[in-house]
């Protein structure tokens, strides 16, 4: 198990004291945290063309223009059609972002709903690095809890 530390100090809260080892198992499986992941472009993309965003960046990227609403507006297209995921907590994207509402390119309300899309919710062991949870790893996690250690 790559985070048995987590599972240890997971198990030492109060709510699983009274649970068997499987009920145990079954509830830190079933256990789901909030974290931000990079969004799909074409994701974005289909929100930047619901929010009218995506019309802004049309009407300000013409072609030959070198002044700074046009070339972002090129990039941020560029960008979004990659089809790729985009990691919208990178610097150089909140950057672009900050740069997009100061040039009208969209406002604070349709950045924070792009911001939204980057927030999934994960089961807990995936996001810990444990992976499924079987009673094994409770049994030995609780033997830790309890300093009871293999050949003693």
């Amino acid at each position: 198990m790559a985070n048995e530390q987590a599972l240890i100090d997971e198990l030492s809260k109060p709510e699983y004291a009274s649970l068997s080892d499987q009920e145990a198992a079954d509830a830190v499986n079933a256990k789901t945290v909030t974290e931000r992941q990079p969004v799909d472009s074409g994701e974005l993309q289909d929100a930047c063309m619901a929010l009218g965003v995506w019309a802004k960046l049309e009407a300000a990227a013409e072609t030959g223009k070198a002044d700074p609403p046009a070339s972002l507006a090129r990039t941020m297209m560029q960008r979004l059609n990659a089809n790729r995921p985009i990691d919208l907590d990178a610097p150089a994207v909140q950057t672009m972002t900050a740069n997009m509402i100061s040039f009208g390119l969209m406002t604070q309300d349709d950045a924070d709903a792009i911001a939204a899309l980057a927030v999934q919710e994960v089961r807990w062991v995936d996001a810990e690095g444990i992976g499924e949870c079987g009673i094994g790893y409770i049994i030995n996690a609780r033997k830790e809890i309890a300093g009871v250690h293999d050949g003693e």
